[in-house]
């Protein structure tokens, strides 16, 4: 019998029993609190149109990962509020400003550490407590989603998960694409109180039988995922050092990407610089349409193995010689 049989043999792989399982052990949880599904994207789209309605006022990072946006502005026609981030600021949040607009609206969605800019916010737990807080005012949010995609990145981080066992409007999100590399597989996870319910939005099958088994088999492999991440550092600082040698911007970061600003004698914008390296097979994320402060020269480059990284380089370096 091939492991493929034996898994569903042992459980019912139509609603990802196991992995469900696997997850409330090693994240220490209430699987009744663990939902599955073929990636975040498609958690934010089975859950967020539940939750909310085209009357909801919402408070979103800007920058912050695109699909947000979309979906509440074009999906569910929310009234939408950006938190602008401003890299005179480091891109980092001020902590009572957004606790004050936050207790505002009826939600709020956050990604930390965030994307494009790498920034890692440690004060979420407090930022969380503080919105909820309403010991001397009632608070208008009913809703806090915290995106975690790249929080395992850093040995040191404290996940958001156990935190919602005691606050019923939290909600943690986390794609295994990245911190795992199982982009193809497709596998993602939220955690709250909340998914008693939101749970039957998910159908059969969310997550493949392969997705299933890599996810399980990944979650239970945690120091050659430590190693891994010890090498992602590495080639990162790396790749910020050669990128600075050629004039660009970087900003310090703690997952798999940059976040850097062309130089103006480049003579390029990010637009003109992507398609450039396109042309050469190379692809780079345009990430000035990431945020309202971000300029026309913001490029995210994804930290890959040295030999990737130094063909990346010769690009950059063809692109700016042109």
């Amino acid at each position: 019998m091939g492991v493929f049989e034996k898994f569903q043999e042992r459980y019912d792989a139509t609603q990802s029993e196991e992995l469900i399982e696997t997850i409330a052990e090693v994240r220490g949880v209430n699987a009744k609190h663990v939902s599955v599904s073929s990636g975040s994207s498609s958690l934010m789209f089975s859950f967020l149109p539940q939750l909310l309605n085209e009357d909801s006022h919402v408070l979103v990072l800007s920058p912050m990962y695109g699909e947000y946006s979309h979906i509440l502005t074009h999906v569910i026609g929310c009234h939408m509020t950006n938190f602008v981030l401003r890299e005179e600021d480091g891109f980092e949040i001020h902590v009572d400003d957004l606790v004050e607009q936050a207790r505002q609206h009826d939600a709020v969605v956050f990604v930390n550490p965030n994307s494009p800019t790498g920034v890692y916010c440690d004060e979420m737990s407090d930022i969380v407590r503080r919105i909820q807080d309403e010991t001397e005012s009632p608070s208008r949010c009913k809703l806090i989603w915290v995106d975690e995609t790249y929080i395992d990145y850093l040995p040191d981080a404290q996940s958001l998960e156990p935190l919602t066992e005691t606050i019923p409007n939290l909600i943690i999100c986390k794609s295994m694409s990245k911190c795992y590399a199982l982009s193809g597989l497709r596998v993602a996870y939220a955690v709250s109180q909340k998914m008693t319910i939101l749970r039957r939005f998910i159908p059969p099958w969310a997550v493949s039988l392969p997705g299933q088994l890599a996810a399980v088999a990944a979650l239970k492999n945690p120091e050659y995922y430590r190693h891994q991440y010890d090498i992602i550092h590495q080639q990162r600082e790396e790749l910020s050092r050669m990128l600075r040698d050629e004039h660009l911007h970087v900003l310090p970061g703690v997952a798999n990407f940059v976040l850097t600003f062309l130089p103006k004698e480049s003579g390029h914008t990010s637009h003109s610089f992507i398609e450039a390296c396109k042309e050469k097979g190379i692809f780079i994320r345009d990430a000035q349409n990431m945020g309202v402060s971000l300029s026309d020269n913001a490029v995210r480059f994804a930290v890959r193995s040295q030999k990737e990284n130094l063909k990346m380089m010769k690009c950059v370096r063809e692109v700016f010689s042109q």
